[in-house]
């Protein structure tokens, strides 16, 4: 019975999360007045851990269609922020190179998200965090391996 209630509960839960956490990064950015948005700079923050990804790599990695994919980055390299490097075979292909502008950018906001980080982790210890992580990992492979 019990167990039934919060299957019923979960998906709910983690959107209600996931809907805080957005709404908390967007007022952040609002308030500071960064030129970007959280999902344009996740995609800056992902350019500086991992260079010159292409476009399909970076969908992947960040879960992300590649229509909206193509509309991010092309904001970003209107403000200069990423480059599109045409590769050798000069397919359509083209890697995502950061700019140097677009990692100072990064470099500045940077600070804000761990805080921010801090912020909606507060009061959960690492114990907590660990088993939270985990039955998202567990529930996500559940439906990853039932795929039909």
């Amino acid at each position: 019975m019990i167990k039934s209630m919060l299957t019923n509960l979960i998906g709910n839960a983690i959107v209600q999360a996931g809907r805080a956490i957005k709404i908390h990064n967007i007022k952040l950015f609002l308030e500071n007045n960064f030129n970007v948005t959280p999902e344009q700079f996740i995609v800056l923050n992902t350019l500086c851990e991992h260079e010159n990804l292409y476009q399909k790599e970076l969908c992947d990695l960040l879960l992300k269609d590649k229509s909206n994919m193509t509309r991010i980055l092309s904001v970003l390299c209107d403000k200069d922020l990423i480059q599109k490097i045409p590769t050798k075979d000069k397919k359509i292909v083209n890697k995502i190179q950061i700019t140097k502008k677009g990692r100072e950018v990064r470099d500045l906001i940077a600070p804000f998200m761990q805080m921010s980080r801090k912020k909606y982790l507060d009061d959960i210890n690492e114990d907590e965090l660990y088993v939270c992580l985990r039955v998202l990992s567990k529930i996500k492979s559940n439906l990853e391996n039932n795929k039909e």
